[in-house]
């Protein structure tokens, strides 16, 4: 295992306490409004261990949303809540990011207030002034997040939300400047990045890309073309960190692997049911394979003190996958943290 597994890290101006980061996952506990709640605080401070914690995604407008319980940072109400979760995180010496997300086309009219999804063509093409406006959200919500107390952002460009969309060239038939060569797709991905970086510097700006990945199969022509061009454009080779999906296409990050200087962190797609040994030879593979670190998701569900219990080497638990979605506390913040041979807890 790499002796620097567990040692600080720095992406630009964040600065990670190790190579085990908490990626991104939806769990839907928000408030009926969408705003933070205390169970959602609590289940942030529990994990505080990760090196860096990425938040599930976070809409900086209410057109883009897709899930009911869905969290938003668009108000001051907003602002107020997720404060209280950098709070308690860095209270217990952690950090954590703030992933911005808008759905595009994957958007729900049943949960964001009944309008008609934003999208690069169908089922509406956004007109220039709704991409410039969408730009701003993006802008506005990253400016709120510093303010918010988060060490930076991490711009949600894959997994077939609005940025992938405008990216892929079966959902993107835009004629104008937006569409088209590869060149022009990565157009409006730019243009957030730099928004975005303009507000908080991109020091503290990460993007998640899932290269030739569509969960939901919607999005379809996003080959190396356009992920070479995104990824070499100078605003972009500027960034903290690049986070890469575990599905993405291994041309992509074979490219990736090559060409990007800067951090780079890859999502294991670790299967839950594994050893704690087991997964640390996974996670020195991975490293081996150029990633600057590593994030994983399910296990720090059933795990909030994951890097400590493979620190030790200690038992995993295994998550439930009937609680991962909506609800209580149940399979939310009712995992026990590991204790040692004292039988004491290894953080209270």
């Amino acid at each position: 295992m790499p002796g620097d597994l567990f040692s600080p890290v720095t992406f630009g101006d964040i600065s990670a306490n190790s190579r085990i980061v908490m990626c991104p996952m939806t769990r839907r506990r928000a408030d009926a409004d969408g705003t933070p709640n205390d169970l959602m605080r609590e289940y942030y401070r529990q994990r505080a261990s990760a090196g860096l914690i990425v938040t599930e995604s976070v809409h900086p407008s209410l057109i883009g949303k897709a899930y009911p319980g869905s969290p938003h940072l668009i108000d001051g109400r907003d602002l107020a809540a997720w404060a209280r979760v950098v709070e308690a995180v860095h209270g217990r010496g952690g950090r954590i990011v703030l992933q911005l997300m808008h759905a595009g086309s994957l958007a729900r009219p049943r949960v964001n207030g009944g309008r008609t999804p934003l999208a690069p063509s169908v089922p509406r093409a956004m007109t220039g002034g709704e991409i410039d406006a969408t730009v701003e959200e993006f802008a506005r919500g990253a400016a709120m997040a510093l303010e918010a107390g988060f060490d930076g952002v991490e711009i949600h460009g894959g997994n077939s939300y609005l940025l992938h969309q405008f990216l892929g060239s079966g959902t993107n038939l835009r004629t104008d400047a937006h569409g088209g060569p590869a060149e022009n797709r990565c157009l409006f991905p730019v243009r957030v990045v730099e928004a975005v970086a303009g507000e908080i510097g991109h020091g503290r700006v990460g993007l998640r890309l899932s290269p030739g990945f569509s969960a939901d199969r919607t999005v379809r022509g996003d080959g190396l073309d356009v992920y070479s061009a995104l990824l070499s454009h100078p605003s972009v080779r500027r960034l903290a960190y690049l986070h890469t999906s575990s599905s993405s296409d291994p041309d992509a990050l074979a490219w990736i692997r090559s060409h990007w200087t800067g951090g780079w962190i890859h999502n294991l797609g670790t299967e839950p049911a594994c050893s704690s040994p087991e997964l640390l030879s996974r996670i020195e593979a991975r490293l081996g394979a150029g990633p600057s670190a590593v994030s994983l998701g399910r296990l720090f569900i059933s795990n909030p003190d994951l890097p400590e219990r493979l620190l030790h080497r200690a038992p995993l638990a295994v998550p439930n996958p009937k609680t991962f979605y909506e609800g209580e506390s149940e399979g939310y913040t009712d995992y026990e943290g590991w204790t040692d041979t004292s039988r004491q807890p290894i953080h209270t």
